[in-house]
């Protein structure tokens, strides 16, 4: 299982053994803090306790302080060593004092009992199979396949969510039988009886009311929480760097890392040789108005040919964020400089940045003010319109529609209308048992009655975020032996963020109003749009991808097991290399499910 994630790290690796108990653990690290001292798993004083980490503890140094006052003895500088000495102090409760992203286990060998956590956005991933009592708990669905007595044998219902979602939602793993942990749960194991348990450990605040104190005032303290997350996530034995898109999210946190900084900040960015997709400019003007050491990369046609094909074999999960391959390339890029980077992920779905938040709270304003039927007959007329962008998007809101589903279509580009013609004999169950609705429904109850951007928000906060743009950081950075860390995800930030009504995020008539007034404040830098590290998929599709997508359709496995229709995906790919439409929703999530399937199968190249 450990030689399964060299990748994640990379410098050491290590386990220990209970025979006695039949109970084992398995660690590879990444060298990051107390590069020489910190081998895993590791325990106390009298080896009664073991833990093995995965990711970091971003305020081990007050925990370690706090521990030594307390007459613990603490070997190491490393961050792992707080978990066993606060786990024989506060039990479970430990999970309350740390900050940071981190899935971890630790074996009580006293009470003969495991506790499994993770992180409260689930920044880190936690697979696991509890098969017959025997319970095998992995960072990647590849790794615990290599322990874990389960039949790799996909669950179609996982395979049909990730067609329209484009990534694996909820806890279901594109495998029976395997299970993730959600975000800011924890879970025990019994040797006695083989218990297993979980339970939710934190929740953040479910309703948000108006705040009494002025505008500035909510800017100044998120200011100050956001420096000093930053500040915490720059503590580091290695070199670090900063992910720079020339956005607010990333300018800003660049600013601050800038600000507490006593040297000049690294910074890295991505460009392409192709599309319209151009953000290195803005970048390399942020970064020389900060002073900051920057670095840019050109991802080539070339390169994207060679590095699809090998990333998305790769991956443990299928995914099918576009973003994932200019992630990939500029985590690779920045390894040859730094071992850590920080990022902006987290901010959109914080701060109400995403404008989607805006058009569907105007559709339901929309739908409670004109009658269904004229609202019907306007939707028909203009949908025959020749619009585009903008105009495409107002008849979007005039089509009567629930709300969920108005929005499942929204962020998926349709994709679940597409799959009858699409699915092959291995699909055709899930589709008939069509159950995404009610799986969208379920994660957004919960919200305020009537606020759509807040119900939104919350849902991508629970479903979005981990799911895809976390799991997206994490397989890209680790991919790369780099370790990506969020500064906007620290606990009271993103606290103070839920208890403000999503007006506030909109003062001003944009999203991020906050983080927009904070940039002003503390960089010399002009805003621009939203522009993350995008890529422009559908020129890849129609030229250095276009002989991969051709070699799937002769031979790759996602059409020799049917799980997608040859000949209809065929026709798709045709019409798109062509011109005549843009296909690349429908074809970039069934390339990058192909091209996983083979390399999960042991036959990448599609043949």
């Amino acid at each position: 299982m450990n030689a399964t994630m060299t990748h994640r790290g990379p410098d050491d690796e290590g386990a220990f053994v209970d025979r006695e108990a039949g109970v084992g653990l398995g660690a590879r690290r990444l060298s990051i803090i107390d590069v020489e001292g910190g081998h895993q798993p590791l325990s106390n004083e009298d080896g009664s306790v073991w833990a093995a980490l995965n990711g970091e503890i971003y305020n081990h140094p007050a925990l370690r302080d706090r521990l030594l006052a307390a007459g613990h003895t603490l070997r190491t500088g490393s961050d792992t060593e707080v978990l066993v000495h606060l786990y024989e102090d506060l039990g479970d409760d430990l999970v309350h004092a740390l900050e940071g992203m981190y899935a971890f286990a630790l074996w009580d060998a006293r009470r003969g009992r495991l506790l499994l956590a993770r992180d409260r956005f689930g920044e880190k991933p936690l697979f696991y199979a509890d098969h017959g009592g025997v319970l095998t708990f992995a960072s990647e669905l590849t790794t615990l396949l290599a322990g874990a007595p389960v039949r790799p044998e996909l669950d179609p219902g996982a395979v049909d969510a990730f067609f329209v979602f484009g990534y694996l939602p909820g806890s279901d793993a594109i495998v029976r039988g395997v299970r993730e942990l959600p975000p800011a749960h924890l879970m025990t194991w019994e040797r006695d009886g083989s218990r297993l348990a979980s339970r939710a450990y934190w929740h953040p605040p479910a309703s948000a009311t108006p705040p009494s104190e002025p505008f500035e005032q909510l800017v100044a303290e998120a200011g100050r929480l956001l420096e000093g997350s930053v500040a915490s996530r720059m503590i580091s034995d290695v070199p670090l760097g900063v992910f720079l898109s020339g956005g607010v999210d990333s300018s800003l946190i660049a600013a601050l890392a800038a600000r507490v900084s006593s040297k000049p900040i690294k910074t890295f960015t991505v460009g392409y040789d192709v599309g319209e997709v151009a953000e290195t400019a803005e970048a390399r003007r942020v970064a020389e108005a900060l002073g900051a050491d920057h670095h840019e990369l050109t991802l080539t046609e070339d390169d994207v040919a060679r590095r699809v094909p090998e990333l998305f074999g790769r991956l443990d999960q299928p995914l099918a964020d576009q973003a994932l391959v200019s992630l990939h390339a500029v985590s690779e890029f920045a390894r040859r400089e730094v071992t850590v980077v920080v990022g902006g992920e987290g901010a959109d779905e914080l701060f109400g940045g995403y404008p989607r938040y805006r058009w569907m709270a105007r559709a339901a304003r929309i739908e409670n003010a004109v009658p269904a039927l004229p609202a019907r007959g306007a939707a028909r007329v203009a949908a025959a319109l020749p619009l585009g962008g903008r105009g495409r998007r107002l008849v979007d809101l005039m089509a009567p529609a629930p709300m969920v589903e108005r929005h499942l279509d929204w962020v998926t580009d349709g994709r679940r209308h597409a799959r009858a013609g699409l699915y092959g004999p291995a699909l055709r169950g899930p589709l008939a048992a069509d159950g995404l609705v009610p799986r969208v429904t379920a994660a957004m109850n919960g919200h305020p009655p009537g606020d759509v951007a807040a119900a939104l928000m919350q849902l991508d906060r629970r479903q979005w975020l981990p799911d895809d743009v976390l799991a997206k950081a994490d397989r890209a950075g680790m991919l790369s032996s780099i370790e990506i860390r969020t500064p906007y995800l620290q606990r009271e930030l993103s606290e103070f963020a839920a208890t403000l009504p999503y007006g506030v995020h909109t003062t001003g008539g944009t999203g991020k109003a906050i983080l927009r007034a904070l940039l002003a404040q503390v960089a010399p830098v002009r805003e621009r749009p939203k522009t993350a590290f995008r890529a422009p998929a559908a020129d890849w599709l129609r030229g250095p991808l276009a002989p991969l997508m051709q070699a799937q359709l002769e031979g790759g496995s996602a059409y020799e097991e049917g799980w997608f229709a040859r000949e209809h995906v065929r026709r798709l790919a045709l019409e798109h290399a062509s011109g005549t439409r843009d296909r690349s929703a429908v074809l970039w999530p069934v390339l990058a499910f192909g091209v996983w399937l083979d390399g999960f199968r042991g036959r990448l190249g599609g043949g």
